[in-house]
């Protein structure tokens, strides 16, 4: 059988995706869910998939058990048509999980003295963007630009830099476990940061 795939929404990790933003797509040999980010599993690497949740259209979907230590630990694809269509179908494909569990470093990846600080400068810079604004509706100014644009650096050179991932990574932990959530600040601070770009381009012409 060739291969099949299905479209719907993902948990990676602690981070979530809706429908239409996730992609399942299996063969005999590969399983691979994209959604911010390409996780990407071999037989040997799936312990098991089993139906997750228990409410249609809202929380029900697949989960993928697997052994891959430099991937979150849970997994999820979500569905909005038959959960049990998804199962038949990927065992009509011939994917069949012949993993062992694994075992993975415990607890919070990113060393907690890193979000504090990251929390801080946040908080500091839009402080002070905000007392140097004026008027009755306040422009969002340049240092709430830096600090979105920190936010994406940040994001962005966590996942290209191992010197930087051994700086903020707890021993023991990868970067393919945050990989998710870095993708997502990188698409929310970009976004954002543009905006406020415009809207204090914008101001500025209107005051000249």
């Amino acid at each position: 059988m060739s291969d099949i795939s299905f479209t719907g929404g993902s948990r990676i990790g602690w981070v979530n995706a809706t429908w239409p933003f996730a992609k399942l797509t299996v063969s005999a040999n590969r399983l691979t869910l994209s959604s911010l980010g390409s996780y990407d599993f071999t037989p040997s690497q799936v312990v098991s998939i089993e139906r997750y949740g228990s409410i249609p259209l809202v929380s029900s979907g697949v989960r993928i058990n697997h052994n891959r230590s430099d991937y979150p630990e849970k997994i999820v694809f979500w569905y909005l048509g038959s959960v049990a269509e998804v199962l038949a179908q990927i065992q009509q494909c011939g994917f069949v999980a012949s993993g062992k569990i694994g075992t993975r470093a415990s607890g919070f990846p990113i060393k907690w003295l890193v979000v504090i600080a990251v929390i801080a400068i946040w908080n500091v810079l839009f402080l002070l963007d905000g007392s140097f604004s004026s008027g009755a509706h306040k422009q969002p100014g340049g240092l709430a630009i830096v600090a979105l644009l920190l936010l994406f650096g940040i994001s962005t050179s966590v996942q290209a830099s191992p010197r930087i991932q051994r700086l903020v990574l707890r021993d023991g932990h990868q970067v393919g476990e945050i990989k998710a959530f870095l993708v997502l600040l990188q698409i929310v601070s970009g976004i954002m940061s543009l905006v406020f770009g415009i809207f204090a381009a914008a101001h500025v012409f209107s005051l000249t």
